[in-house]
């Protein structure tokens, strides 16, 4: 753990997020940053955005590897209209293990990786049903080098 990481179990209620997504899988995940780069090159117009946080959604797991991935802004409600290639996902409430750090976002991968395989049973937890996302807050020190994220795994106590 490095000195700008810090690590919690967090209790949160559900939210909504309204944005982009594509189809990814293990293996083009990798692909996944150009979904942020449209987002932000041709941002929709999404009404009644709660301020303060962008979000990376996985959710929608099938059991061949592929998952969902939505790039997007919390919203109060599904009721808003959205524009046209827009989807609501809704982050499910309860536990979760919430890894918060500040560096180069090149070793996103490696965290997830590192989220799964030893933050959470090092903290006696099993991952549960629910999207796993990011959270990019707004941070005074983000660069195109290094940027504060938070990692939020649901999880549950083991039995």
């Amino acid at each position: 753990m490095t000195q700008s990481e810090t690590v919690e179990l967090v209790h949160a209620p559900s939210r909504i997020i309204a944005g982009r997504s594509g189809r990814y899988s293990m293996e083009t995940r990798n692909q996944i940053p150009g979904l942020w780069q449209q987002f932000f090159t041709e941002p929709p117009e999404i009404e009644n955005v709660i301020e303060g946080a962008f979000y990376g959604v996985s959710y929608g797991m099938t059991s061949g590897g592929e998952f969902d991935y939505a790039v997007g802004l919390e919203v109060p409600s599904t009721g808003e209209a959205l524009p046209e290639g827009c989807c609501h996902v809704t982050l499910s409430e309860g536990d979760y293990l919430v890894l918060r750090t500040f560096g180069p976002v090149a070793e996103l991968p490696q965290q997830f990786d590192r989220v799964f395989s030893e933050l959470i049973p090092a903290n006696s937890l099993v991952p549960r049903e629910g999207a796993v996302f990011e959270r990019y807050p707004h941070d005074e020190r983000n660069t195109l080098e290094a940027m504060a994220y938070e990692i939020w795994a649901p999880v549950k106590a083991t039995a």
